[in-house]
């Protein structure tokens, strides 16, 4: 299951070990510190010597592998180091003053981040796994680069959970699903969260995984022979396409199949048709020639494109009648967006310099503003559970800006989450330019116009109208300070 080649073969992770992670960073990312990631791999190696993993393997071998992964992630050499480094402090007698002093303060702090999340885990396990995620978030409004570094610890740490015992495996598994996927997923790296879910799935429920996986394969099978003629015809029609094939993961699959309540026939996207361009207009153009060459089905078009998601998607996405008559998902996009759809604020970061997209910065606002004046963890949870981790649905502005929701968020929680300033005098509400009223529950597609007057201000009675714990905490704190 794993996409990766392993770095892990030399006995003694020779020279030859430390020049492989070295050409990955320089591949992947440009340019390569060498002497850097030869000191933190010398250091790292030595630091673990005669320790070993449950399947009687070196130790380095987990911190190694991490490392790759964050250099195929095209992160870079310091980041790569922290990564080669992320375990020495929890389980070495190396000192924080020690690491500061060899490798400077910036990687230190990212190792101790990461450091502090695996001890905050390990004394939180008795409770509830969501616990965990208060630590996690506080470290990643940080830096979010410690949640890189923890999310390459993880997926090497899945793809070896074979290992250990089965109550170990289904804790760990379980963990993941309910924190390490949904945060992949949320900051946009969707090629990691799809292995991390799948490596989970299988563990945490292999019988349904297996039963599932068995009946797909035939499924996918046929679906790949349509797509492949497919593409025979329409690649003499778009000559500067390429085209992919991708398939959905079981464990995306399922989740999918849990929320539809679609059985597995019912399913058009169990492989869908990537076509890749150079150009936006290109895109456009060849939706126009799919529609002409397979009769689209009514109301699947939809335009990512003109109206991105907020966490940096965009895609022209429609379902057509392949040539076997079967319903075939396809989906158009320039080679930059397809980059950033599937590596998220990595690619981001990649292609528009330093900056960190505005969806990431939204979502660290949203996670410091639950973090903060939380005086029990259980309201922590109960408001990532209901704010953060749900499905969203996409409602847009008047001037056409989308806005992610938690999904049965109504017209009220749409001002919170819009006017945060201005919410508690709102006057009136349309939607999709008709009058509704202040406990509707939105759907993604809706327009909504929002109309305030600053002499009212918020009843009681809006408590019922708000479904997101945010929105409720700021009224309770309204009608408290207006007592």
């Amino acid at each position: 299951m794993s996409h990766f080649v392993s770095l892990v073969g030399f006995p003694k992770f020779s020279k030859k070990s430390i020049n492989k992670l070295v050409s990955l960073v320089k591949k992947n990312y440009g340019k390569a510190d060498k002497r850097l990631l030869e000191k933190a791999f010398v250091f790292a190696r030595d630091a673990h010597l005669g320790q070993l993993r449950a399947n009687k393997e070196p130790y380095f071998s987990h911190p190694l592998e991490t490392a790759a992964t964050l250099a195929r992630m095209r992160l870079s050499s310091k980041v790569v180091a922290a990564g080669l480094l992320h375990d020495v402090l929890e389980d070495t007698d190396i000192k924080k003053s020690c690491l500061k002093k060899e490798f400077g303060k910036e990687i230190c702090s990212l190792v101790e981040g990461v450091t502090k999340l695996d001890i905050f885990t390990k004394e939180s396990r008795n409770h509830e796994s969501l616990k965990n995620l208060h630590n996690l978030l506080l470290a990643t409004t940080k830096d979010p680069r410690v949640i890189l570094i923890k999310l390459a610890d993880k997926l090497h740490n899945l793809r070896t959970l074979q290992h250990l015992p089965e109550k170990d495996r289904k804790r760990i598994a379980t963990e993941s699903l309910v924190i390490y996927v949904p945060i992949a997923q949320k900051i946009g790296l969707v090629k990691l969260s799809l292995e991390l879910g799948d490596l989970a799935f299988c563990h945490a429920y292999p019988g349904i995984f297996k039963r599932l996986n068995k009946r797909l394969t035939p499924l996918r099978a046929a679906k790949e022979k349509e797509i492949n003629l497919m593409v025979a015809i329409l690649r003499k029609k778009l000559p500067k396409a390429s085209f992919y094939k991708r398939q959905k993961s079981v464990y995306n699959f399922f989740t999918k199949m849990k929320k539809t309540g679609k059985n597995i026939d019912e399913m058009t996207d169990i492989v869908f048709l990537k076509i890749l361009f150079d150009k936006k207009q290109e895109c456009y153009s060849a939706l126009g020639i799919v529609h002409e060459t397979f009769p689209p089905l009514p109301n699947k078009v939809k335009d990512f494109i003109a109206a991105p998601k907020p966490n940096l998607y965009r895609v022209l996405q429609t379902t057509v009648f392949g040539p076997r008559k079967s319903n075939v998902k396809v989906r158009i996009a320039t080679h930059k967006m397809n980059a950033i759809n599937r590596r998220g604020i990595i690619a981001y970061r990649e292609f528009f310099s330093k900056k960190i997209s505005g969806y990431l910065e939204q979502n660290l606002s949203i996670l410091i503003s639950l973090l903060a004046d939380r005086k029990s963890k259980r309201n922590f949870i109960d408001a990532l559970k209901v704010d953060f981790l749900t499905n969203p649905i996409y409602v847009f502005t008047t001037n056409g800006t989308l806005i992610e929701l938690p999904d049965k968020s109504t017209v009220l929680d749409f001002a919170f989450a819009t006017e945060k300033n201005w919410a508690l005098h709102l006057h009136k509400v349309k939607v999709n330019n008709k009058k509704a009223v202040f406990g509707q529950k939105l759907d993604s597609g809706k327009i909504v116009e929002l109309f305030f007057k600053k002499n009212l201000c918020a009843k009681k009675s809006w408590l019922k109208d708000v479904n997101n714990f945010t929105s409720k905490e700021a009224l309770r704190k309204h009608f408290k300070l207006t007592k």
